[in-house]
């Protein structure tokens, strides 16, 4: 073969050796900065998404405290409410219970919002099972009110009749009614009629009276079943109250503590 030919070919494979090397490093730097920028776009992703529970968490907490706090105001302003008031001491007005209670449920809603689905449950639950105790202690407050007006009015409709039952003469007279010559030497005629008209007045004023105890009796009757199921009702709320607390710490405590989620 000649030299200047082989030299050719030399040359051919040193330039193609050169090509493919310069070609290998651009691909190996391409990939290096491909990786590196998948890498930084992970980073960023995951700092993002790690900010973003961050402000979540924060969030949440913030929601959370704000509804115990309204809680426990409502419980307090509900405790002085149901403390006797002292002698000259004014009691509290309930509208500021009431506002306590729109508050909870308000902040029941931003929690509803934030999350999680087990929390903003427990928080509506409560804030609903309160409220309705709420508008049960007015509907009843006033209801008992009405009734305490009616009792004293029948009681005094009672105690105003006082009959003077007047059935001795007419007992007197009985017992001589087999012996009529007897029964007409003891009375006359306008007695016998005077002490009948006794007797009647008597039975009609005691039948009066015996009907306004009856009535004053049922209405008592009235007030007690009210009562009863009144307390019932409060009760349940109560106890739905304390089972959405359980549930509703319980949750919080997982909503708080659990680490936050990639999505890939």
């Amino acid at each position: 073969m000649d030299e200047g030919i082989i030299a050719l070919i030399a040359a051919g494979c040193g330039l193609l050796g050169s090509i493919l090397g310069a070609a290998f490093t651009a691909w190996a730097t391409k990939a290096g900065a491909d990786k590196s920028a998948d890498a930084v776009r992970g980073q960023a992703h995951d700092q993002a998404a790690n900010e973003h529970a961050h402000w979540l968490r924060q969030q949440r907490l913030s929601a959370y405290e704000g509804f115990l706090d309204a809680w426990d105001e409502c419980t307090r302003r509900r405790k002085e409410l149901a403390r006797p008031a002292e002698e000259g001491q004014h009691r509290p007005p309930r509208t500021e219970l009431h506002q306590a209670a729109t508050r909870m449920l308000e902040r029941a809603r931003r929690i509803s919002i934030l999350g999680p689905e087990e929390v903003a449950q427990a928080a509506q639950t409560i804030s609903d099972a309160t409220m309705e105790n709420i508008e049960r202690e007015d509907k009843f407050g006033q209801y008992i009110e009405a009734a305490v007006a009616r009792l004293r009015e029948q009681e005094g409709r009672v105690r105003e009749l006082s009959p003077d039952i007047k059935f001795e003469q007419l007992n007197q007279v009985l017992t001589h009614a087999g012996d009529l010559e007897s029964l007409q030497e003891l009375y006359s005629i306008e007695e016998l009629e005077r002490i009948l008209g006794n007797a009647e007045r008597s039975m009609k004023a005691g039948e009066e009276w015996l009907s306004r105890m009856i009535a004053f009796g049922e209405l008592g009757g009235e007030i007690n079943n009210e009562g009863a199921r009144f307390l019932e009702d409060f009760k349940h709320n109560i106890q739905v109250t304390e089972e959405n607390r359980a549930v509703f710490v319980h949750t919080v405590r997982n909503s708080i503590a659990s680490p936050p989620i990639r999505n890939d």
